[in-house]
């Protein structure tokens, strides 16, 4: 299917949720590809890159698993990532989507790009496998870049996702659209970026005990 202007659309990945992309027209939505600037403003914002600690005899280096709900922002933040860090230690990543395509060419442009990651065809709106179990047991992710719009935000399914990343450590980044359910700990206004931690639960709990 082409776009009002001809080009080439890709399907986009979350088909049954009423959403109307900006900056693209036509009747299907397709998937949107953030910019690398607001990659670069995600990174800083999740404290990611630039130079590590020298380890000493017998450390081991830490490593740093960054996760997309997406798929295709993980290869632009790896880039930015493994760019600016000068050691022998390089972030990894996982990227997921229901769509079989998208994962395929994910695939295809992080291998060109030189970073290294997984890829995860998976549908994370009904999570019927614990997604969290296998981000952190088998993937051991550490940050997760999100870019949903506000109904998937607002899925319980996604909601428990997100919570039980927080609560386990794992810094979240959102970007434009933001869950209401967590309590930001640092903002980039600039780039409409907010982060996430084991801190932001405590609003979860509050709002609980008033219940």
């Amino acid at each position: 299917m082409d776009d009002d202007g001809g080009n080439p659309m890709i399907e986009f990945a979350f088909h049954d949720l009423d959403y109307i992309p900006f900056g693209y027209g036509g009747t299907t939505a397709p998937y949107i590809e953030t910019s690398g600037g607001t990659m670069r403003a995600a990174a800083t914002l999740m404290c990611l890159g630039g130079d590590k600690v020298a380890l000493t005899a017998g450390q081991e280096a830490a490593t740093t698993v960054v996760c997309d709900l997406g798929c295709g922002d993980v290869i632009g933040l790896l880039s930015h990532i493994n760019g600016l860090t000068k050691s022998i230690s390089t972030a990894n990543g996982v990227g997921i989507d229901y769509n079989a395509e998208l994962i395929n060419t994910a695939g295809i442009n992080s291998k060109a790009a030189g970073v290294n990651a997984e890829w995860l065809i998976y549908d994370f709106n009904n999570d019927l496998d614990d997604l969290v179990d296998q981000l952190i047991t088998t993937h051991q992710v550490t940050h997760v870049f999100i870019y949903l719009v506000p109904k998937q935000l607002a899925l319980e399914t996604v909601r428990n996702i997100l919570t039980k990343l927080a609560r386990s450590g794992v810094v979240l980044c959102c970007h434009k659209f933001f869950p209401l359910y967590l309590k930001p700990a640092r903002r980039d206004v600039l780039m409409d970026l907010v982060v996430y931690d084991e801190t932001s639960c405590e609003v979860v709990v509050s709002v609980a005990l008033e219940t």
